[in-house]
């Protein structure tokens, strides 16, 4: 496409210097250049004549004298120019070219692909844009550029719309055209052995297990990969297995609907294969739930919040979460694990005191933000979901 604009460049200054070359040549030689000149002599000498016999005075011969060189120099400075005339088929020729220049401006335009992301731009801003058009969007940004991140948009919204064979194709792509040593690599992996799952009807297949164990040889503590790992013991009887590798995920991970799918799925397997807490230690002992109850003003989304109980007899909260905005209405659980740091858990004390903090997002330190809410002497074990009335 370069070289389509150098010659469309090159063809456009080289009409304007036709032009301009012209128009100079006509200025120059066009005969009606010289009709000032032959108007001052003939007017000179008719004056003269009129002088010499008499019928002028040499006063209105000095005055005629000076109008007829005024008269001159108008002729000369206002000329008509011959361009019109003798260069027709410069002119067809200097339009056709100029046809050619925007015409192909124009292709180049479409075919350089400003046109189709301005328009899709255009839709995504009036929200008008719907998942025809960001599929459509997307395969278009796959042919045109074939790179990682745009066959990853691609996957991604493939997974969305539940097209997972397409998504897995999607995803592979991906990981030929990452770099080895990517840091993306993990998770698109781990994304990749998700659309296996769903592909297979959620159930486990051997190129999911390949891809998860590949993942984990790399990443033994990824969040992800641990919960498919224990989707996979599952699948395959050993109860025991996922059990362990969940509680594994809950310690590591920080998604709260995360955390309840993986409990979910303890639940279960302990049901299946039949094993007690003395088989496998329970690793959640103390739960609180809690609702947090907004009596006055409104969350906003540049707030965050700290929700944590913490004993009478220290400072240092033993079960702490952070909360974004979008957060607050969902149920909250703290727990034994929900500690900040080493040291005493809810499964230590008796009772605590729950404290709700908010803070702006851009706050350096998130401890030090204002108090909204709080509820005294809550017991630190108990099935009830207690309230918490926050203040904005």
């Amino acid at each position: 496409m370069t070289p389509a604009w150098i010659i469309m460049i090159a063809v456009t200054v080289l009409c304007l210097l036709y032009v301009f070359r012209t128009i100079l040549r006509q200025r120059q030689d066009d005969p009606k250049d010289d009709a000032g000149q032959s108007f001052l002599k003939i007017r000179q000498q008719e004056v003269d004549e009129e002088l010499a016999s008499g019928r002028l005075t040499a006063h209105e011969a000095a005055q005629l004298q000076q109008d007829v060189i005024s008269e001159a120099e108008y002729i000369q400075e206002h000329g008509v120019l011959a361009l019109n005339r003798k260069v027709h088929w410069a002119r067809v020729l200097l339009a056709a070219m100029v046809a050619i220049i925007v015409v192909g401006a124009f292709t180049l335009y479409e075919r350089l692909g400003f046109a189709p992301d301005v328009r899709f731009t255009q839709k995504m801003l009036d929200q008008s844009a719907n998942d025809e058009d960001i599929s459509t969007f997307l395969n278009y940004r796959v042919e045109r550029y074939d790179r990682a991140e745009d066959w990853y948009y691609l996957a991604s919204e493939q997974v969305l719309a539940q097209d997972y064979p397409a998504a897995i194709a999607s995803y592979r792509m991906v990981l030929q055209k990452l770099d080895e040593a990517s840091a993306d690599r993990i998770n698109v992996q781990v994304e990749l052995a998700q659309a296996m799952f769903y592909a297979n009807h959620n159930t486990v297949s051997q190129p999911m297990r390949e891809v998860v164990a590949e993942v984990l040889v790399s990443a033994p503590n990824n969040v992800k990969a641990l919960g498919l790992q224990g989707i996979i013991d599952f699948d395959g009887g050993h109860y025991r297995d996922a059990i362990l590798t969940w509680q594994k995920a809950i310690q590591l991970g920080t998604d709260r609907q995360e955390r309840f799918d993986l409990l979910s799925g303890i639940a279960a397997a302990r049901k299946q294969g039949g094993i007690t807490e003395e088989q496998v230690p329970a690793l959640i002992s103390h739960r609180l739930q809690l609702k947090l109850d907004v009596v006055q003003g409104a969350v906003s989304p540049e707030d965050v919040y700290l929700v944590y109980a913490r004993a009478q007899d220290q400072a240092m909260p033993v079960a702490i979460q952070r909360i974004s905005a979008q957060e607050f209405d969902a149920p909250l659980v703290l727990t034994n694990i929900d500690n900040l740091m080493p040291g005493k858990t809810l499964a230590d004390v008796p009772s605590v005191d729950i404290v709700v903090k908010r803070a702006s997002k851009s706050a350096q330190d998130l401890s030090q933000g204002e108090i909204v809410g709080q509820l005294l002497s809550v017991p630190s074990r108990s099935d009830k979901i207690f309230k918490v009335k926050v203040s904005l």
